[in-house]
């Protein structure tokens, strides 16, 4: 064999080793891990995409035909979002080496380049973001404030703050979504998956998507602190730890404090405890997305993110940053389980135990009421008897809202009401319910008694956009405008597609004196109208 037929099938070898752990993006960290094969494998596995990129294209000075450099060197362009290159890299290796691992890589760059081909940039100063102006206009007012206080906020808890500029994109539709992210519509509807932080980049599907949206200003948080995370740690973070502080600082943009310990967060914990029925850390690899159930999934994050917590209370939020240094200069063969042990003086064992003592002695109890997110994808047509079912779970209850419908609608307001009361008997604990009869009570006049079910409809249910949608028209009725714009805010950070909240908004804010701000909600509300 010659020479250079044997260092060609050195390089396929290699290629073919390194593609199944490298080339689809994150691996987040698995204990025990293979270091990669050479320092550019490495470079690139910890998303420093321009060092990767360097040290390939000088290999590529001395060896240009190598498979291997080849290969590397369209990756290293992906990661960069540099697509077309990208493409002309592989086909360039094709036509010397055409294996089938190299055309499915090349094809995937490609699909994703068809997937991104009609999103416009929106730059910001630390941000690239890639949206359809079209289709997600009503997100661009939004985006970009929500990332850049993510970037500051984020990075004052862990010292970090990139200097390149993050690319993200946000998919108008499930069809570009699944191609270019890897995600499935099982995974979007049973885990909650509509973002991904891979590829050096933050991919989300729009809220539009959704038939109740969902909070995606706090999906691209979450999302960002991941890729925080691969970069302080060198890809080296195990799924728990990568969950955990994701969900754990995901609302950090917009809050004093982290807020992960909600009704339903206490409630699955509670449950855990009093049952033993963990998911445990082990179980959430590769990733808790592949959980079978949403029960699972949200139980996964509880788990991951009162682990963080209980390390917080040990470290302070200054040990989060040093774990993660840990991790980053971790010898071959050590993962958490050892820098845990370094810096709490615990083995991981130990560390499962004292976390168990420590949600043990919080008196964390269940709360009633408490149901899982969903995230439906929209259907055409109307409310179908599942979906009532799904939002009401008594049929008693379902009778009298059914019921209150047609007396609302035929205008018999007091009866109408007097129905959802009844409904609430069987079902006291449903946003939905309260919605209804709080609507009902507005027809009336009666503000007070209204304001109160929203209220308490609000405590119930953090995402249920409706609730905010009212609690907005209602405060302006009651000449409350910054609480309508408060209330308003939330709404747009759940579902900004709906007419009804920039209409709204722009009441608030012209009463408030705002009239840029009120002109740029009277546009969206035009649009979004025109638009149904």
């Amino acid at each position: 064999m010659s020479r250079v037929s044997f260092q060609y099938l050195v390089a396929i070898v290699l290629c073919l080793c390194l593609l199944p752990a490298a080339a689809w993006g994150m691996r987040q960290g698995r204990e025990g891990e293979t270091r990669l094969a050479n320092e550019g494998e490495a470079l690139l596995d910890r998303w420093q995409a321009a060092a990767a990129l360097n040290w390939v294209e000088a290999k590529l000075a001395a060896e240009p035909m190598q498979p291997a450099w080849q290969f590397l060197h369209g990756r290293a362009l992906f990661y960069q979002g540099r697509y077309q290159e990208a493409l002309d890299a592989f086909d360039a290796l094709l036509d010397v080496l055409p294996h089938p691992s190299f055309q499915a890589y090349r094809d995937f760059v490609a699909e994703t380049q068809r997937s991104t081909a009609n999103l416009e940039l929106l730059e910001t100063p630390h941000f690239r973001i890639y949206i359809d102006p079209q289709r997600d206009g009503a997100l661009m007012p939004y985006v970009a404030d929500v990332l850049e206080r993510s970037y500051q906020r984020l990075g004052g808890y862990f010292q970090f703050f990139p200097s390149e500029k993050i690319r993200v994109e946000i998919f108008p539709t499930t069809s570009a979504f699944y191609p270019a992210s890897s995600l499935s519509a099982r995974d979007i509807e049973v885990s909650g998956a509509i973002g991904i932080c891979k590829f050096n980049k933050i991919m989300l599907l729009s809220p539009r998507n959704l038939a109740r949206g969902y909070r995606w200003t706090d999906s691209l948080s979450h999302e960002y602190v991941h890729y925080i995370l691969v970069h302080l740690s060198y890809n080296r973070a195990p799924i728990w730890l990568h969950e955990g502080m994701a969900r754990y600082f995901e609302d950090a943009w917009r809050l004093p404090q982290p807020g992960w310990l909600n009704r339903r967060t206490e409630s699955l914990l509670a449950h855990a405890l009093a049952n033993d029925s963990f998911v445990g850390f082990k179980n959430m690899e590769p990733s808790l997305v592949k959980l079978e159930t949403t029960y699972q999934v949200q139980l996964g994050y509880a788990e991951a993110a009162s682990a963080i917590d209980f390390i917080v209370q040990r470290l302070g939020f200054e040990g989060l940053p040093l774990l993660l240094q840990e991790l980053q200069q971790a010898p071959e063969g050590e993962g958490a389980a050892e820098a845990i042990a370094r810096l709490m003086g615990l083995g991981f064992d130990a560390f499962e135990k004292a976390w168990r003592q420590f949600l043990a002695e919080r008196g964390l109890k269940a709360h009633d009421g408490v149901r899982m997110p969903r995230f439906d994808l929209k259907q055409d047509g109307k409310t179908t008897m599942a979906d009532l079912r799904r939002e009401i779970s008594s049929g008693t209850a379902r009778m009298h809202s059914r019921l209150g419908d047609r007396l609302r609608r035929r205008g018999r307001l007091p009866a109408a009401a007097m129905e959802y009361r009844r409904a609430l008997e069987q079902e006291p604990q449903s946003p939905f319910l309260l919605n209804k009869l709080a609507t009902a009570l507005m027809a009336q006049g009666r503000r007070q008694q209204a304001l109160r079910h929203l209220l308490r409809a609000s405590e119930l249910e953090t995402d249920y956009v409706t609730t905010y949608t009212n609690l907005g028209g209602l405060y302006i009725v009651l000449g409350e405008y910054e609480r309508a714009c408060e209330a308003l805010a939330e709404a747009t950070q759940i579902n900004p597609f709906d007419p009804t909240v920039h209409l709204h908004l722009a009441t608030c804010h012209a009463q408030l004196g705002d009239e840029d701000k009120a002109q740029q909600e009277r546009q969206l509300f035009e649009q979004l109208e025109g638009s149904l």
